[in-house]
């Protein structure tokens, strides 16, 4: 409940209003000191920034000091109308993660997630882009670099933070493999396309694929690719919202399951450290559907009964 002057008694405004302000430190604090736990333990940076986002909605959500947050705040706001479920168990993950960090660093004397249920949520599904979907938004005016992130994202399966962070050495024509840094800080060495290969004749071949813009060192954001990516399938005519630049990534591994690759193979190249995350893709997809029912033969129908013939 946010404060306010009635509240709190005597407490004039001003003093609610500083009290207010001393809160919002305290958090920015914690969630600082948080972020260092977390990347002590090897989380991505996209990770902890969508946990930091996540937390600050609770805050606001709270209005209060993280350390009078109880059970019913927080059921309060992960059960709050218009929130999907996958959304809701993400959400839910961050919070339990923040709170087992105040608890075992001293900065409650209490987890107030202990009783916090677990979120129910359907199976996830892949929301791949059509082979026609991928050929339009490369040729419908994409810049090259665009053109380069797409085909990263399909023909290597990366994630918008592997295609950010592509420099020119992680390409060993030699070996045919190409470098990675995968979800959780993982590094891996994958085969490479013979697309991405001759790609890479066209690409630096010892600086950043994909540099920082305004002079400023190192790579382009992930963000800055998503948008990228974003705005080519918006220029293809693509209006469907649940398809996202990481619908690439869907379709590389829905073809390969579609091709006939092992699913072990599948999971080596996704980088995936469960076979479980694999095996959504080997969900039947909506070509082999169609390539399926029209096996069956087609039959002449007769326009009439026939019966007062009889």
């Amino acid at each position: 409940m946010i404060r306010t002057a009635a509240a709190v008694g005597d407490h004039t405004t001003a003093q609610v209003g500083l009290r207010l302000v001393a809160d919002n430190q305290d958090w920015s604090m914690c969630l600082a000191d948080f972020a260092e736990f977390q990347r002590a333990k090897g989380l991505a940076d996209t990770t902890v920034r969508n946990r930091a986002s996540i937390l600050r909605s609770l805050q606001r959500s709270c209005g209060q000091h993280y350390t009078g947050v109880t059970l019913a705040d927080l059921r309060r706001h992960i059960g709050r109308q218009g929130i999907a479920a996958g959304s809701r168990r993400t959400e839910r993950g961050a919070i339990v993660a923040f709170f087992q960090f105040l608890h075992e660093d001293g900065y409650r004397d209490d987890d107030p997630t202990m009783k916090l249920a677990a979120v129910s949520a359907p199976k996830g599904t892949p929301r791949p882009f059509t082979a026609e979907q991928i050929d339009a938004m490369i040729n419908g005016g994409a810049y090259r670099k665009t053109r380069a992130m797409i085909l990263l994202g399909y023909y290597q399966g990366f994630r918008v933070s592997s295609i950010a962070r592509v420099h020119g050495e992680d390409i060993d024509v030699l070996s045919n493999t190409i470098r990675t840094i995968g979800k959780g800080s993982k590094v891996g060495t994958l085969s490479l396309h013979p697309v991405i290969r001759d790609l890479a004749e066209t690409m630096p071949a010892d600086d950043w694929w994909f540099p920082a813009r305004g002079g400023r060192p190192g790579y382009v954001s992930s963000a800055s690719v998503t948008n990228l990516i974003t705005l080519a399938k918006k220029r293809a005519g693509i209006t469907d919202p649940r398809l996202t630049p990481h619908s690439l990534r869907h379709a590389f591994g829905t073809d390969l399951v579609d091709n006939g690759v092992d699913i072990r193979v599948i999971q080596e190249l996704m980088m995936h450290e469960s076979l479980a995350t694999t095996q959504i893709y080997t969900g039947v997809s909506a070509r082999k559907k169609q390539e399926g029912i029209v096996t069956l033969p087609v039959r002449s129908i007769q326009a009439r009964s026939g019966r007062r013939a009889a």
